[in-house]
């Protein structure tokens, strides 16, 4: 009887996520890598194999890309059982601050990748999920109320703002996908790590990536936290988000304007 347990997470080829993957493939849990081209999985694959876990899967998927995300969801719901989805995967505030990017659609790109990547898989993994299976989204304590009249933030651009708004439509999602029966949660890890997103912004370290991880790892694997879902935890407390995302009203219009997203 195969027991082996399998993980996917999402921008594991560095930072909190490698991390995480390897906490995971040292207990064991055979991987799956979304990576946008299989070379970047490369020295993840090699350490994973150094702790005898079984070889990891690496699918390439720009995740900023929805129509790629629905087809690589598609391709790992047919594999089998997943027991763990961690989405670690996010675009920062940008080195220039003022310059604001889009995905091929269009989706401004910290919203595409921080908020409605995650949805899209959390919501189309849950159907392969195991029975006790989890999803854990990586959030941030770095919350700002999102412009309901322009969730695509064509005006007055900010990229520290513009992350700390998909943040919020992460919880949001979180709320909404829970309400549907999704064992989902979002957690805030920990203060500035030693991670390209961090390093790219120039702001000083103050935590470990160990202690990113140990946050994570306690959401997603905790046996305490079994019937917990839809909730916001601020490392390893449950905590409340931003008010607006207690909106249920506001929350039904950005799920609706992620969901709608090419």
């Amino acid at each position: 009887m195969n027991d082996v347990k399998t993980a996917v997470v999402t921008g594991a080829a560095s930072g909190l996520g490698r991390e995480i993957a390897l906490d995971l493939a040292r207990r064991g849990w055979r991987l799956v890598l979304p990576v946008r081209t299989s070379t970047r999985a490369d020295e993840l694959v090699a350490a994973a194999g150094r702790t005898g876990a079984p070889a990891p899967w690496v699918v390439e998927c720009d995740l900023s890309d929805h129509a790629a995300v629905r087809r690589m969801c598609r391709a790992l719901a047919g594999e089998g059982p997943l027991d763990l989805v961690v989405n670690n995967a996010a675009a920062g505030g940008g080195a220039d601050t003022t310059l604001r990017e889009t995905n091929a659609a269009g989706v401004e790109l910290r919203m595409a990748v921080n908020a409605v990547t995650p949805h899209l898989i959390a919501r189309d993994l849950a159907v392969a999920l195991s029975p006790a299976g989890r999803i854990v989204q990586v959030g941030s304590m770095g919350q700002l109320p999102l412009d309901l009249r322009d969730l695509n933030f064509e005006r007055g651009y900010d990229g520290i703002q513009a992350y700390c708004r998909s943040k919020v439509a992460l919880v949001m999602s979180a709320i909404e996908l829970a309400r549907d029966g999704v064992p989902v949660n979002v957690v805030h890890p920990a203060r500035e790590m030693p991670t390209p997103l961090v390093r790219e912004s120039g702001l000083p370290v103050v935590s470990t990536l160990d202690d990113g991880t140990l946050a994570v790892l306690r959401v997603a694997l905790d046996t305490e936290l079994a019937g917990v879902r839809g909730a916001y935890f601020h490392r390893f407390d449950r905590a409340e988000p931003h008010e607006q995302a207690l909106d249920a009203r506001a929350r039904r219009q950005v799920v609706d304007w992620m969901e709608s997203r090419p």
